[in-house]
């Protein structure tokens, strides 16, 4: 298993995986928010759509999940080749700014540390040459609109902004800026069902591709994920 390392710029992935999302040719991004406890359904997505992404952004409300499925990949081979190499997370309204990590063991099976996990507010990242910004949007009035967030977008030069909070799933561009909402992946509102976005995107000036999946929760507690039928 390798070991989690926080970067300079607060992204959960090695120098190497750092420098390799921010130079490749294209990214697939896959954006998940408000878990709200449910760390299996977490587990569950990031399983099934994660080997096939450059990075994982979680926007918030939720950091003990997050937490959870890292303690969970430091002993699941699986899961671990399942994560994306490079993993964002930001602060919600309902998370705490530190979190204890628990590892258990390193390689040799001696018994490690907890791993200091610090949640920042917002996290400014790059991915096949354009800016991400991913924050949980309480603090810039998203249940009224965007337009602090394309402000927000505008001021740090970000190409994109993921973003969480309002629970429901949106994609728009103000000027050049792709603003997206995953939506929640357990607790939907505004008549959508639960949710989770992948945004694909290459390098250089071409359009995002934005790919939105439902949560399905069969009788015996089981997951499917199916695209919603809006996908844009």
């Amino acid at each position: 298993m390798d070991k989690l390392l926080q970067t300079e710029n607060m992204l959960l992935a090695s120098k190497d995986a750092e420098n390799n999302l921010e130079n490749k040719e294209s990214a697939r991004i896959l954006v998940v928010s408000d878990s709200h406890g449910e760390s299996e359904l977490l587990e569950e997505i990031i399983q099934d759509f994660g080997p096939g992404c450059d990075a994982l952004v979680f926007c918030g409300d939720g950091i003990c999940d997050i937490v959870a499925c890292l303690e969970r990949r430091a002993v699941n081979r699986h899961l671990c080749e399942a994560f994306p190499p490079v993993v964002a997370v930001v602060r919600g309204n309902g998370d705490a700014e530190q979190y204890a990590v628990s590892l258990t063991t390193d390689d040799n099976g001696s018994p490690v540390p907890p791993f200091q996990l610090t949640v920042p507010r917002r996290v400014l990242f790059r991915a096949a040459g354009r800016t991400i910004l991913a924050l949980h949007g309480h603090v810039h009035s998203v249940d009224f609109g965007t337009e602090m967030l394309a402000s927000a977008a505008s001021a740090m030069d970000a190409d994109m902004v993921f973003y969480g909070h309002t629970h429901v799933p949106l994609r728009e561009e103000i000027e050049a800026t792709l603003i997206v909402n995953p939506g929640s992946c357990v607790r939907p509102r505004g008549g959508f069902p639960p949710s989770f976005a992948i945004v694909n995107f290459p390098g250089t000036t071409e359009r995002y591709e934005t790919e939105f999946f439902q949560v399905n929760k069969g009788l015996f507690g089981n997951y499917s994920f199916t695209p919603l039928a809006w996908n844009i």
